[in-house]
């Protein structure tokens, strides 16, 4: 393995749902906007649609005024600083790791500013915002293994979602999926292997 690839929320950073807020704040019912919001998802995390322009969406469908940045202000990530512990242990091993994760222009520049820099240790990121890609397009994983010089099969996906190990598998990765009550465990003993 040369290559270890994060997910960012939920991997790196928890808490990263806005979407209870959001919703308290326009009036609009959770799964109302869940629903809605699946609709433009990957525009949004591909960087194609603006949040200014989803917010303008909302205000026309539902008849409600969006004052301000209400997927930013609700944004209250905490560092999981479990797998930078695991981060920092591949790095002074010598592996290569980045960042790999779906975001949008508010969250990502909510995280790079926020005073402790959790991203900071990563050798690269790749926010799909950024890069035109998001999981769980295939081209996803291969564009970050292009960048980095390195095959699939030398790659490794860390994420909490399914449907991204699923795809990242069928890139020819491996991957880890870190989700379940004893995520932490399962985690400390898949790293104990490099």
């Amino acid at each position: 393995m040369k290559l270890f690839i994060f997910d960012c929320g939920e991997v790196i950073l928890n808490n990263v749902d806005t979407f209870v807020a959001f919703s308290e704040s326009s009036g609009i019912a959770p799964s109302e906007l869940l629903s809605d919001y699946s609709h433009y998802e990957m525009p949004l995390m591909d960087g194609y649609m603006s949040v200014e322009d989803y917010y303008r969406h909302l205000e026309t469908k539902y008849q409600i005024m969006i004052t301000g940045d209400p997927f930013r202000e609700f944004f209250c990530p905490v560092v999981n600083q479990g797998m930078l512990c695991h981060v920092r242990m591949l790095k002074e091993k010598g592996y290569r790791c980045v960042i790999g994760s779906n975001t949008f222009q508010p969250h990502w520049d909510f995280i790079m500013s926020m005073d402790e820099n959790p991203l900071g240790i990563f050798d690269a990121l790749y926010p799909s915002h950024l890069i035109h890609l998001s999981k769980p397009e295939v081209a996803f994983f291969h564009y970050i293994c292009c960048k980095e010089c390195v095959k699939p099969r030398d790659a490794v996906m860390i994420d909490d979602r399914k449907e991204n190990i699923d795809a990242a598998s069928s890139a020819g990765l491996s991957a880890f999926w870190y989700s379940g009550l004893d995520k932490e465990r399962k985690a400390s003993e898949f790293f104990s292997f490099f």
